[in-house]
């Protein structure tokens, strides 16, 4: 049916993202403190961070989260 797809299957509900991923990390899904991650934590690596980067991923200050780990 035209109605099935990807929003339709479960945990891809819409805005449902919204909710579990932290908007500081745009390019991937990281999910909102608590707990505090590391990158040791997350599969992710350079990805974009925005401010205020709850996570402490980028240590340098340059946008790049989890460079170089």
């Amino acid at each position: 049916m035209w109605g099935e797809g990807p929003a339709s299957r479960p945990g891809s509900t819409p805005g449902s993202e919204s909710r579990k991923c932290d908007p500081a990390y745009p390019t991937v899904c990281v999910p909102p403190p608590p707990p505090d991650l590391d990158c040791g934590d997350i599969p992710y690596r350079g990805f974009k961070v925005l401010p205020p980067d709850p996570h402490g991923f980028d240590r340098d200050g340059d946008g790049v989260g989890c460079e170089g780990r």
